[in-house]
Parts: structure tokens; C-alpha cells; sequence
């Protein structure tokens, strides 16, 4: 019984090295989930920049427009 318990402890260091390997893979699984919301989030940024000044110009472009055949008419 005293021989199992010694064995035990002598796997401590494996489980401990197991442990914090584990540890580690799911730290840098975060770290890359944390990337990957923020990427979205930039693009996402960037779209709806994009939409906007799209919206923008054609606002700009009919305005233009508009004033062009009013002042023809």
C-alpha cells in the first residue's frame, strides 16, 4: 500500500506537466477566439464605413443632380 501511494506521488509531476499543458492549449485557444471576435468586429466596422460613404456620395450625386435640372428648367 505504501509502495502504490509512492507511485502515486511520483506521477504528480506528469499530471502537473499534463495540467498546465492543458491549461496552456486552452489559454491560447482564448486568445485566438479573442482575435478572431475582434477581426469580425473590424470588418464589420469597415462595412458599415463603406455603406455610409457609398449612402453619402449618391445623396451627394442626386443632390447635384437635382440642382443641375432645376437650374435648366
Amino acid at each position: 500500500m505504501i509502495l502504490e501511494a509512492l507511485r502515486g506521488l511520483a506521477a504528480l509531476p506528469r499530471l502537473v506537466e499534463a495540467v498546465e499543458s492543458l491549461s496552456d492549449i486552452a489559454r491560447a485557444q482564448m486568445a485566438q477566439k479573442r482575435r478572431t471576435e475582434k477581426d469580425e468586429a473590424v470588418d464589420s466596422l469597415i462595412a458599415s464605413a463603406r455603406k455610409r460613404r457609398l449612402r453619402e456620395r449618391e445623396a451627394e450625386r442626386i443632390s447635384r443632380d437635382s440642382g443641375e435640372e432645376s437650374d435648366g428648367v
